[in-house]
């Protein structure tokens, strides 16, 4: 009997589970198959869920004066509200740096030093021939203006000192320069270190 019961389950066909397991072509493309709907559903989810971000960014500012309505015009960026800007080319023209021990005021050295490198922002383009003429006396008279500055000041008020010094060169150095020439505009310190 038990020979009657090997011979019939030898007989009957073999589950659809046995067939998967013992088929390894069609378990690869069930596996493939459902990964790519995983994938296909995952990117769907994404797109949905991200939108277009990038409109709902932009901020409109309430008080847009006529003249800025005025400019928009026609076209695509009236409808959308936003502002095309215009900027001006910036003439820089770069200095090499101070460096020397501040004194105090006793013409004691204070045992710090002062490394500045300013670069100055020009009218126009024209303007550096002209620095560059008169480089020996510019540096001259910004080193004296340096000079000038008490440990204290160089220490403590450095935000006001530099302003202050800011405008002494825009000055002496615009006193050097030939009238119709340009004039320097700002100085800007790219250094500014007292060690």
């Amino acid at each position: 009997m038990a020979e009657d019961d090997k011979t019939e389950s030898e007989n009957s066909e073999p589950s659809l589970i046995a067939k998967l397991k013992s088929d390894k072509k069609l378990m690869i493309m069930v596996g493939g198959g459902a990964l790519l709907l995983l994938l296909i559903i995952g990117g769907v989810t994404y797109y949905f869920l991200s939108g277009d971000e990038t409109k709902s960014d932009v901020v409109t500012e309430e008080g847009v004066d006529l003249e800025t309505e005025g400019a928009l015009g026609e076209g695509e960026d009236a409808a959308s509200g936003l502002v095309q800007s215009k900027f001006e080319k910036v003439h820089m023209y770069p200095l090499k740096s101070f460096f020397f021990p501040i004194k105090l005021k006793g013409k004691e050295e204070s045992g710090h030093f002062l490394l500045v490198t300013p670069n100055f922002s020009m009218s126009n383009p024209g303007l550096g021939g002209q620095i560059s003429k008169n480089l020996p006396n510019i540096r001259k008279r910004i080193y004296n203006i340096l000079l000038r500055q008490s440990y204290k000041n160089l220490t403590t008020k450095i935000k006001s000192t530099k302003e202050r010094v800011k405008k002494r060169i825009i000055a002496k150095v615009n006193e050097l320069l030939p009238v119709g020439t340009g004039v320097i505009q700002e100085v800007y310190f790219s250094e500014f270190v007292v060690k």
